[in-house]
């Protein structure tokens, strides 16, 4: 990682294209595609965009300008207006004229394409970034080496080296690798004498000079005409760089921080995070930093979720105080200002988790920097990699941004504990009402138990009643559960997931047979084949599809009619190996405007109550088991359902 104190800007951005970009922000619908491409033309611009959120593997394959706009469309119009506004005297403008790495990047990106380079986008920057590693401009901080850039951006070590072998003789450049080559002949041609060096180039990339010479006179035609930036408003004055520093501007202060806020509103805690992720670089904050507010129990606490294993997540194991005496943290917390703490050989000193903290963060210490989020203290871990104090630009810049990331999050978690309040004040009314009416209904139930409990005492000799009360009692048993638990929030369900089909049709006949088909002139028929396999589903969840399939037929059929239940253990279905549970009856068939639609909600031509939501419920039970329902029906014929239901072995 870079240290802290590098921030991409170090060189600056070409005033042209930040105007420019500033002009299409102001746009009701920013065009992103045209922003990116001006990110894309500008050195110190597309190499802060990177360093910001680095590439994936093989991502830069989808083009340069892709990568961009996806960057930037992440970033938001107001962070990006806010990130330009700010820029002031952060860094200085580099050496080198625009058109001369641009010129550079296009030979080199046309040279790539010419001779077959593969990733000809990373000979694009290579030649768009070579002035930044040899510009006098970086004056705020050490210039950071290449490969501490490339490597920041997500790009191989080779494009470093191209970025720092200029000017190598064409002896050394045979056996390297080809990118050195490709840069160093777009150099040349970039040369006041590039006619004279157009053999050479051809030499190095190995193409007739004629090629290398249209080539160079094709790449000049793009960068003069269709590669400049577009045109300024006539009535638009030449940009200026600001004449006092960002913290002594109270206008660009104002409006940076209006437009921070407005980065931050309305995201929930995960945007919140992503954003502040691709935004920390941008303001020079390349270790991401540690967010701590105060809590009611008076201990800090992280305002962003820290993973596991994190320093972050160390640290909310130390349970620091507010009231802490000892710790720099608790200081800047209570105080308001800001603090700092450095590792010495001295030991621990006064806090030993302020030593901690610093250890963990593998730096020379860390500041504490106090964020305005409201009356509750909230402070920002920095590390640091010298003892030397924060810069007060810097300061500022991390202070603006960090403090409306910390505000949103408060806000975010405001309105989320009160839904959750909420939320809990309406389970709890719903639990009290659902056992009123427990209460109420176990009343009845205890009736018809004591009822059922004294007919098997009056005919203990008749077995076959026996058997009848003994699933009639498991029935209002499984009642009385049900309402017991209806006040309870939904849990996994510890119910075997799979069952024996024919023996609950068997069970399912002799406890509602009679009363469904047998008291109205009705005969049911059971037929299963021998060994069936287990149906993925569990036996509760099949049970309800089977009753309302049972009920619907008791009602639809006449005395002297017939339902045919039959189950064959093996059918394939999409190539799922599947249980048949078939349904068949010789009944009226559905009414004609059912039957086109006969699985979904509609109005049940039963009346007395009915509201035609059997089909619709069976079909959502089946269809959360991977289950199948098909209808087929004739008027004056009968109806068939078949069920689908997934073997165990092959669900």
């Amino acid at each position: 990682m870079l240290p802290a104190t590098f921030s991409a800007f170090e060189l600056q951005p070409l005033p042209d294209g930040a105007s420019t970009i500033l002009r299409l922000l102001a746009a009701q619908a920013p065009n992103w595609p045209e922003i990116a491409l001006v990110g894309a033309r500008d050195p110190a611009l597309s190499l802060a965009l990177l360093v910001a959120d680095p590439l994936g593997p093989g991502e830069l394959q989808e083009g340069l300008n892709t990568v961009l706009r996806r960057r930037l469309e992440r970033i938001g119009s107001d962070l990006l207006r806010a990130w330009l506004l700010g820029l002031g005297h952060v860094g200085e403008e580099g050496d080198e004229a625009a058109e001369t790495a641009l010129l550079r990047a296009e030979c080199a990106l046309h040279l790539a394409i010419e001779t077959g380079y593969p990733r000809p986008d990373e000979a694009y920057l290579a030649g768009l970034w070579r002035g930044l590693t040899r510009s006098t401009g970086w004056k705020r901080a050490a210039r950071p080496p290449a490969t501490d850039l490339v490597a920041a951006c997500g790009l191989p070590p080779s494009l470093a080296d191209a970025l720092e072998t200029s000017g190598l003789l064409d002896e050394k450049l045979v056996g390297a690798h080809p990118l050195l080559a490709l840069v160093e002949g777009a150099d040349r041609l970039t040369a006041p004498d590039w006619p004279d060096q157009a053999e050479t180039v051809a030499r190095l990339s190995g193409l007739e000079t004629t090629s290398v010479l249209s080539l160079r006179t094709d790449v000049a035609y793009i960068v003069s005409g269709h590669a400049a930036f577009p045109a300024a408003p006539a009535s638009a004055a030449a940009p200026a760089r600001p004449s006092l520093r960002l913290a002594e501007d109270p206008y660009r202060c104002a409006g940076m921080l209006g437009l921070l806020t407005a980065a931050f509103v309305d995201l929930d805690g995960a945007a919140i995070r992503e954003r502040l992720a691709i935004a920390g670089p941008l303001f020079g904050l390349h270790t991401p930093p540690i967010l701590l507010g105060s809590g009611e129990d008076g201990r800090l606490q992280q305002m962003l979720a820290p993973e596991p294993g994190s320093v972050a997540n160390l640290i909310t194991e130390l349970q620091l105080r507010v009231d802490d005496e000892s710790s720099c943290i608790a200081l800047s917390t209570r105080s308001e200002h800001p603090t700092s703490f450095f590792l010495d050989d001295s030991g621990p000193g006064r806090s030993l988790a302020d030593w901690q903290i610093a250890r963990w963060l593998g730096r020379a210490g860390f500041h504490v920097l106090p964020l305005a989020s409201g009356q509750e203290g909230v402070v920002a871990l920095i590390g640091a990699t010298s003892a030397q104090p924060l810069d007060s630009e810097l300061r500022w810049r991390y202070a603006a941004l960090l403090g409306a990331a910390a505000r949103a999050l408060r806000s975010y978690n405001r309105q989320r504990n009160e839904v959750a309040a909420r939320e809990a004040m309406l389970q709890q009314r719903f639990r009290d009402h659902v056992r009123k009416i427990v209460h109420e209904a176990t009343n009845p139930l205890t009736v018809l138990k004591s009822r059922i409990g004294m007919l098997a005492q009056e005919r203990a000799d008749d077995t076959p009643l026996q058997d009848e009360m003994s699933l009639l009692n498991a029935e209002l048993d499984r009642i009385d559960n049900l309402l017991r638990g209806a006040a309870d929030m939904p849990t996994e369900a510890s119910e075997t997931r799979h069952c024996r089909v024919p023996e609950l049709l068997l069970d399912m006949r002799t406890l509602y047979g009679e009363p469904l088909f047998g008291s109205r002139g009705i005969q049911l028929e059971l037929r299963a084949a021998r060994d069936v396999p287990h149906a993925a589903i569990p036996a509760s969840a099949l049970k309800q599809v089977l009753l309302n399939l049972f009920r619907n037929a008791s009602e639809a059929l006449q005395p002297g009619q017939r339902l045919v239940v039959s189950v064959f253990p093996l059918v394939n279905v999409d190539g799922c190996n599947c249980l048949e549970i078939r349904f068949v009856d010789n009944g009226p068939g559905l009414p004609t405007e059912r039957a086109l639609d006969p699985l979904s909600p509609g109005m049940s031509t039963k009346g007395n109550g009915h509201q035609g939501l059997g089909l619709s419920v069976v079909r959502e039970i089946l269809a959360q088991w991977n289950a199948t329902l098909l209808c087929r029906t004739q008027m004056g014929t009968g109806t068939s359902f078949q069920i689908f239901v997934p073997l165990e072995q092959s669900a």
